[in-house]
């Protein structure tokens, strides 16, 4: 009955006249992280940050003064980039040097609200620190902020690094790593309550899961023969790389962190030319640590449909879209896209941000949710971001779907150590924030 009313008066709204759908989304403002700022290949950067979901979204309702805090080129932290091309591409950062902010001095809180590295909790509590800096400037907490706004329409999209750190650090540890479920669903019912306090309608999405990303998935657990790309076979079979405890199960992940340290021979047994070392925990996720990231995301969607139904606050499937895209692709004009790093034209160079083209199509699917419900928002035309997802992610072309998280000769490249503690400067451990 509640959704029915959010609906029916968001129809309302956008019905009243042809223009009608422009004052529903004069002062939209945009909740989240660093999926909600535009982050791309590990960076914060103006020519990514205006294909944003937030700014598309906008864009799309003739919105004329949507404003997010924007960085000159080459980004906050430096982009990374494919730097050399022989014998295998290392991404690395562009530059040593870093952009600088284009709009701090705006006299009043952005529009896009999304910080790089929030937690749930941070956008309810947190003022300061990190990236909270540049998009909060000390005017208050995200929440806070979007309140002061005075916002007539909303998008929350927050959570996603509430697990993202126990991928990355290759550790699940509640309190740690993980955000504990208790609260995060209590911080997540008291975003939603404060939200619907301004009676505007407001549009959520639930979590990715995040062991599905290709920094999680692209490197497989077996050794792969440098020159083929392909798995080396022993007695016919596959031979795992070496973890911490022994060869690597069916089940476990090794993470791009581990690109640096396989170039080296560490992982790989001494019989096919490795050190015969196991790789460090860091850089590998085991059979439970898996469980407990994927049974950690599936809790806190949980809570989210049920906040969201409770409150009448359609949510968007995002855990759903990824898995379209990890599982079987999408055909888009006879381009199939995948979540392959590099060459799936989905997810930049960091593994677990999206492309500009991958925001467009995420762009996509909150307008769809959106006039569902009354909505007559024009979809983005993604036409012109199928070069840019080639120039962001090293693709000559976009490959067609596999059914397979891993292609079938995988790309050679080498993943930096930069660009690991670029990735990892976003996540530290919650028990030290």
């Amino acid at each position: 009955m509640i959704m029915n009313r959010l609906s029916l008066a968001l129809a309302a709204l956008l019905a009243s006249s042809g223009y009608a759908h422009a004052q529903v989304f004069t002062n939209y403002v945009a909740l989240g992280d660093s999926l909600t700022a535009g982050f791309t290949s590990g960076s914060l950067v103006q020519t990514h940050q205006l294909n944003s979901y937030p700014a598309l979204i906008a864009r799309q309702a003739r919105v004329t003064d949507f404003q997010q805090p924007l960085v000159s080129e080459p980004g906050i932290p430096t982009e990374l980039a494919l730097l050399t091309l022989s014998p295998s591409p290392v991404i690395a950062p562009k530059f040593t040097a870093q952009g600088v902010p284009v709009n701090a001095g705006l006299a009043r809180s952005y529009n896009n609200l999304g910080v790089p590295g929030a937690s749930s909790v941070d956008c309810l509590t947190t003022t300061s620190g990190g990236f909270h800096d540049l998009v909060l400037r000390g005017l208050g907490t995200a929440v806070q902020q979007a309140l002061a706004s005075h916002p007539t329409f909303v998008t929350l999209w927050i959570g996603n690094n509430d697990v993202l750190g126990a991928a990355v650090n290759g550790r699940a540890i509640d309190g740690v790593t993980l955000v504990p479920a208790a609260t995060f669903r209590q911080v997540y019912t008291q975003i939603v309550a404060a939200l619907k306090g301004t009676g505007v309608p407001i549009v959520a999405a639930n979590l990715p899961d995040v062991t599905s990303i290709p920094f999680v998935t692209t490197i497989p657990r077996v050794v792969v023969n440098p020159t083929t790309r392909q798995p080396v076979l022993v007695n016919g079979q596959p031979v795992p790389l070496i973890g911490p405890n022994g060869p690597l199960p069916s089940g476990s992940f090794v993470t791009l962190a581990a690109s640096t340290y396989l170039a080296q021979g560490v992982g790989i047994p001494a019989g096919l030319g490795g050190q015969g070392s196991a790789l460090p925990d860091e850089v590998v996720l085991d059979t439970a640590e898996v469980a407990a990231i994927r049974d950690r995301v599936e809790t806190n969607n949980r809570a989210i449909a049920e906040i969201c139904s409770a409150a009448g606050i359609p949510v968007l499937d995002v855990n759903a879209l990824l898995k379209e895209f990890t599982v079987s692709g999408r055909d888009l004009g006879g381009v199939a896209l995948t979540s392959a790093f590099l060459t799936g034209g989905i997810f930049s160079y960091d593994g677990m941000h999206l492309t500009d083209l991958g925001y467009a199509i995420l762009a996509n699917e909150w307008i769809a949710l959106i006039n569902q419900r009354g909505g007559s928002l024009p979809p983005v035309n993604l036409g012109p971001y199928f070069g840019l997802a080639a120039a962001s992610t090293g693709a000559g072309r976009v490959a067609a779907a596999s059914g397979s998280r891993v292609p079938a000769v995988l790309p050679a490249f080498e993943f930096s150590q930069e660009a690991v503690d670029t990735l990892r400067a976003l996540f530290p451990l919650l028990d030290r924030r």
